[in-house]
């Protein structure tokens, strides 16, 4: 299944169109991506999933008729797609953070599935452990390691020293900021 995964960032074209010509099979949001750069997608055909980030309103996935998929999971095209949103609680917190207990207890629930996307990356994996707005989910890592999803897509980190980690044990992990387009097999 190809996916265009945007997060983070203004895409470099308007997304509705980037998905057409690149011919994906869905359109994955990861989260803190402004409603302008991304309101086009409403009016597209291709399926459209997501997870809020630490940013956004509470109505941008149902206003742009996104399936919201944070603890759930959906299939698509023969592979199951669960989904985390948010990340850790910090400063006066916001809609979309979570302490990590709080995570924890709902990462527990979270069905296993052979894709995750999370706004938020598993503790340690591209994130910041010295900044407690970058810092990833010590649940989700525990998710990661009971259900060995396939693949694990995610956004909100700046991996320290640019070094971006591609795969954690037999997952392969797509840090996405902006758009980019990404193979799931």
């Amino acid at each position: 299944m190809r996916v265009l995964a945007l997060a983070d960032q203004r895409p470099p074209l308007d997304p509705a169109l980037m998905a057409k010509k690149l011919h994906v099979d869905a359109v994955v949001l990861l989260g803190d991506l402004d409603r302008a750069w991304i309101e086009s997608l409403r009016m597209s055909r291709i399926p459209r999933i997501g997870v809020h980030g630490n940013h956004d309103p509470s109505d941008l996935l149902t206003e742009l008729e996104v399936e919201d998929l944070h603890g759930r999971r959906t299939s698509m095209h023969g592979l199951s797609v669960a989904g985390f949103e948010g990340c850790v609680k910090y400063g006066r917190g916001g809609p979309h953070q979570y302490t990590q207990r709080e995570a924890s207890k709902l990462a527990k629930k979270l069905p296993a599935a052979d894709v995750l996307i999370a706004h938020c990356p598993p503790a340690g994996i591209n994130d910041d452990p010295d900044d407690p707005a970058h810092v990833g989910f010590e649940g989700l890592l525990d998710w990661v390691r009971r259900h060995k999803p396939r693949h694990l897509l995610h956004g909100h980190t700046h991996p320290v020293g640019g070094q971006v980690m591609s795969r954690f044990e037999d997952t392969r992990v797509h840090w996405i900021h902006g758009a980019r387009m990404v193979t799931l097999d």
